[in-house]
């Protein structure tokens, strides 16, 4: 299966229904990462570009097409461009429990540096 993969600074018409309304999708410092396998919408990567600081605001790939390496893809290409917008570090949140967005990023060279914990009152 082939992977193609593109960091732009608008969100693609095939992407538009990913985000729901409260997600930025119209900042200036926004770049949209997206991934197709053999032309079928993929994955969706967007990051915050605030040099030095690069966040990662949303992060997903298709269940179906999962273990293909598409998230690393995504990854990878939004961190180029990072570092092409003079960016030196990024973070990204990663929910409890999802061992495997863990893993992808841990793989990449990220490292658990917070443990943030709530509780209902």
């Amino acid at each position: 299966m082939r992977i193609d993969v593109a960091a732009l600074t608008q969100l693609p018409d095939d992407f538009a229904g990913w985000l729901s309304d409260g997600e930025s999708v119209s900042q200036e410092n926004t770049i949209f990462t997206v991934a197709h396998c053999d032309q079928i919408p993929a994955g969706l990567l967007t990051m915050d570009l605030e040099p030095p600081r690069a966040t990662v605001t949303f992060h997903f790939v298709q269940p179906e097409l999962r273990d293909l390496g598409v998230g690393e893809a995504l990854l990878e290409a939004a961190l180029l461009r990072a570092k092409q917008a003079g960016c030196t570090s990024c973070t990204a949140w990663v929910p409890t429990g999802d061992r495997i967005a863990k893993l992808t990023y841990e793989a990449l060279g990220f490292r658990s540096d917070l443990i943030r914990v709530t509780r209902t009152l």
